[in-house]
């Protein structure tokens, strides 16, 4: 399945973006190993190999995106496309940052109390390699999507590094 346009009435709700995912880092890099081998006559180890690892899982997560059917949401990962949760599947959703330069659609599945994932706990679906935060526009335009499906919304998710509002 494809993404192009609107292909089987799939929706994009969030995409990998490799300009500033993997360039950006890519250009501190380079003017990082520059700098320092002109200046200091070495490269600092650490701080090059984090920023090529960051270059590194952008170039590899560069065609992921978080896709929204009549049936339900598709992942695509490395050019496979999954169906992890049908709509009636969903009791609560919302965008979180589970990790540094990653955003997330955290879904609340219907189920017990004591049910993980279940309406008190949350499972991140879709893993979406985003430097920054996603723009008002894409939340809203997100949260349109849920609620035309009938999945109530969580506004104010909080991931590992805070609050995504």
């Amino acid at each position: 399945m494809g993404d192009r346009g609107k292909p089987g009435g799939a929706d994009v709700l969030l995409a990998s973006q490799v300009w500033p995912a993997a360039l950006v880092p890519a250009g501190v890099l380079g003017l990082q190993v520059g700098t320092s081998v002109w200046l200091l006559r070495g490269v600092p180890l650490f701080p090059v190999g984090f920023l090529l690892g960051v270059v590194v899982l952008a170039w590899f997560q560069r065609g992921d995106a978080l896709l929204a059917d009549e049936t339900g949401l598709l992942l695509r990962h490395r050019g496979r496309v999954t169906r992890p949760y049908r709509w009636h599947e969903i009791h609560q959703a919302g965008l979180a940052r589970p990790w540094f330069a990653q955003a997330a659609l955290a879904i609340y599945p219907h189920g017990g109390p004591w049910d993980v994932p279940g309406p008190n706990s949350a499972v991140l679906v879709g893993r979406i390699w985003m430097l920054g935060r996603p723009n008002r526009e894409t939340r809203e335009r997100v949260y349109a999507i849920l609620r035309s499906r009938g999945v109530a919304i969580d506004e104010k998710p909080v991931g590992r590094f805070g609050r995504l509002v």
